[in-house]
């Protein structure tokens, strides 16, 4: 087993616990090539033991020990709130916004992770905003005993919310408003970037196995995606005043998806399209449960 390949040195893994199993994505981190998609996959596996095992056998038989890996946590296992910044010294920011979120996780603060983000300033309100992430201190540390115990090394734990937003198809988004939505098969994520700056993050529980159910004679599922988007949409325009969407990408391009972008394009003032994660233009190498992975990989990498 070569515990020094090349393969160590030029590429990082971004890896995310789901319930079903583990995903996977491998991308270029060297000059040559950065921020390509070398593989993904996704190992089925219930249960934090058989996950961890899966990953352990995954990364063993890749040779891919003292690899990079950025690693995401589960929306299960951290909560994320937008709060109006304190006016406090930076040095004392954590434990201003630890004392203000307290009420909020049902846990003892005490044994709480809190880390923050700052989200951009309204055109039409000041107060400056940010979001605070929690954690309980166990959890956070049972992620980073499961990968140590794989032999990656790990550089990072993130959010889902905070990944897209390293895709090349945002990044050079620049002096646009973007809209990426991502679809799992059972939920959906919306997210809205201005300038590369994230500006909406939205959840909500309409998935591509409700999408694949849709007849011609009753597409309400559609309507009921289009006003959960038209209200995240709508709240960008009316806190932030700075215009509307003009395109939206979407993954996965399956035929569910598909079929529902056309319905949205007759309806939405916005263009619709499907995120290329290769230049070529093709998601086909892209593992469906792996989008937020890939993201996770790409923390970091010049692309």
């Amino acid at each position: 087993m070569n515990l020094f390949s090349s393969a160590n040195n030029d590429s990082q893994i971004g890896v995310e616990f789901l319930p079903r199993g583990v995903a996977i994505a491998q991308v270029q981190s060297s000059k040559k090539q950065s921020g390509q998609l070398l593989s993904s996959d996704f190992l089925p596996a219930i249960g934090q033991q058989a996950q961890t095992l899966a990953l352990q056998d995954w990364v063993h038989g890749n040779s891919l020990q003292k690899c990079s890996c950025v690693c995401l946590m589960s929306a299960d296992d951290c909560n994320v709130y937008q709060v109006e910044k304190p006016q406090v010294d930076d040095a004392e920011l954590v434990p201003a916004l630890t004392w203000r979120i307290k009420d909020l996780i049902s846990y003892d603060v005490g044994s709480a992770v809190v880390d923050f983000y700052p989200m951009p300033l309204s055109n039409k309100n000041n107060t400056q905003q940010v979001s605070v992430v929690t954690a309980q201190e166990s959890t956070v540390a049972a992620y980073v005993e499961c990968i140590k115990s794989t032999g990656l090394k790990l550089v990072a734990i993130d959010v889902p919310s905070l990944v897209v937003a390293n895709l090349k198809n945002v990044q050079q988004s620049t002096e646009q408003t973007l809209a990426i939505l991502s679809l799992t098969e059972s939920a959906g994520s919306l997210n809205i970037y201005h300038d590369t700056d994230l500006y909406i993050s939205r959840d909500f529980k309409i998935g591509t196995s409700q999408l694949a159910q849709v007849t011609a004679e009753d597409e309400s599922i559609f309507d009921s995606l289009l006003l959960e988007i038209q209200r995240s949409m709508d709240y960008f325009e009316s806190y932030y005043g700075l215009g509307s969407v003009s395109k939206s990408l979407i993954f996965p391009q399956v035929p569910a998806t598909e079929k529902m972008a056309m319905y949205l394009q007759n309806l939405a003032n916005f263009d619709i399209d499907f995120i290329s994660v290769s230049d070529t233009g093709t998601v086909d190498n892209l593992e469906l449960h792996c989008f937020n992975a890939f993201g996770a990989a790409l923390r970091g990498i010049k692309q």
